[in-house]
């Protein structure tokens, strides 16, 4: 599928790998909470050390991320488990400790419940776009409008839970925008949560020329129509949206009318391509959406910045993306 003109971004490569890294940490722990059969919502401080401090995670994560960063809040998701409504972790809101700048990471699909959304496309309205009538993925939205922000169970800060779409419509409250560059991340169906996070954020314009705001996605598929896209690109300068070229996702979802699918990208696309890489596995049975793994996302970006370690393909427990060359 053709992809929109690339816009001059304000996230490098490298600022990717950092995004990557991120967003990993939050996938690891949601994957090693449920590989235990004890599944945490609200993960403390010590599930992020963990993680940062587990081998099979080594070269995916940051592992120095506590020094550098405090964590604010962690990101949850209302879903249902055998008609019983659950709160799955999704990610975090943290600040870097010098610099100041916050990070938002949301993860990808990682359960049945997830999978079901992503194959929502029908298209509802984004009703944080108030001045045009912008339509988005229904099982996408619904992700969206599920998520909340909570204080970690530590009690490190005064505890909220309040609505992820409301947190990002008022986040001058909750975060000092006069002084912090906020960057959301996210891979595959976090990335589309990530881009919805960062329209409502701008979406009211006094608010928005607060802001220092930027985002960067992974494998994002396409968010939304052309109303929802052409104001997003509007609002939003400093984005850049990482899709690898043998990844599918990024040309999903699809909901035709006259003929057409009604989805598009927003700007600031940025190409990669695992297509002749002898280290990935390319297999349609035994690689399946290789293509479309985080690790493998990480491992090209690291390519371009010099590192070709194909270590970090089978980094996060999962050997099954990685080949030997022949």
């Amino acid at each position: 599928m053709e992809q929109p003109p690339v816009q001059s971004a304000a996230i490098t490569y490298s600022d990717a790998i950092t995004a990557a890294e991120l967003v990993a940490i939050a996938v690891g722990i949601n994957k090693r909470a449920t590989e235990n059969n004890a599944p945490n919502p609200n993960p403390s401080k010590e599930a992020y050390q963990n993680i940062c401090d587990d081998d099979d995670y080594a070269l995916l994560v940051d592992r120095g991320f506590l020094s550098k960063f405090k964590i604010l809040y962690n990101i949850q998701v209302k879903e249902m488990d055998n008609l019983t409504p659950i709160f799955s972790y999704f990610g975090f809101i943290a600040q870097h400790k010098m610099s100041k700048y916050v990070v938002i990471a949301i993860r990808g699909t990682q359960d049945k419940f997830e999978t079901h959304k992503d194959e929502e496309s029908a298209p509802v309205t984004f009703k944080e776009y108030t001045n045009i009538t912008a339509r988005v993925p229904k099982g996408f939205y619904k992700i969206f409008e599920n998520a909340r922000v909570i204080t970690l169970p530590d009690g490190t800060n005064n505890e909220i839970h309040i609505p992820l779409s409301e947190f990002a419509a008022n986040i001058d409250k909750h975060i000092n925008v006069s002084t912090a560059q906020i960057t959301v991340m996210g891979h595959s169906l976090g990335a589309a949560v990530a881009t919805y996070f960062a329209a409502t954020a701008t979406a009211n314009r006094t608010l928005a020329n607060k802001l220092s705001l930027y985002l960067c996605t992974l494998a994002s598929p396409m968010p939304g129509d052309a109303n929802f896209v052409s104001t997003f690109n509007k609002n939003i300068t400093g984005s850049a949206r990482i899709f690898n070229v043998e990844d599918d996702v990024p040309n999903y979802p699809v909901h035709k009318e006259n003929g057409e699918n009604i989805y598009q990208h927003v700007a600031g696309g940025m190409a990669i391509d695992s297509t002749n890489d002898e280290h990935v596995n390319h297999n349609p049975k035994t690689g399946f959406a290789c293509a479309h793994q985080l690790p493998v996302y990480k491992y090209l970006l690291e390519k371009i910045e010099g590192n070709e370690d194909a270590n970090i393909i089978s980094a996060g427990d999962d050997a099954r993306c990685r080949v030997m060359p022949k």
